[in-house]
């Protein structure tokens, strides 16, 4: 189990090193809710992810692209987002981190 100091490292290094991300994600969400406010009771159309798959997507992406990450806490968050050892991607995505990170 990873220290509760690399688990912050790596969470928030990518913010450390560039901060105005999560000024980012947070205009992202707010222009979410305003889309989905705005269109309330008009039919929309499919969507062809949802905005948590979206988000579970760029969180993904932006721990493999960390080199401070640790694959502990990698399967944390894929964890947290309900994948399962079970679920079909679940393999696809420990092999993006052994493509990315090595190994270990």
């Amino acid at each position: 189990m990873p220290s509760n100091q690399a688990t912050i490292t790596c969470i928030f290094s990518s913010s450390v090193q560039n901060p105005g991300r999560m000024l980012d994600d947070e205009k992202q969400d707010l222009d979410d809710v305003r889309a989905e406010e705005t269109s309330r009771g008009r039919k929309q159309p499919k969507k062809s992810l949802s905005l948590e798959r979206q988000r579970m997507i760029r969180r993904i992406a932006q721990l493999l692209a960390d080199p401070n990450c640790d694959r502990e806490t990698y399967l944390d968050v894929i964890r947290e987002f309900g994948l399962t050892d079970a679920d079909p991607e679940y393999p696809q995505l420990l092999a993006l981190w052994r493509k990315r990170h090595g190994p270990g």
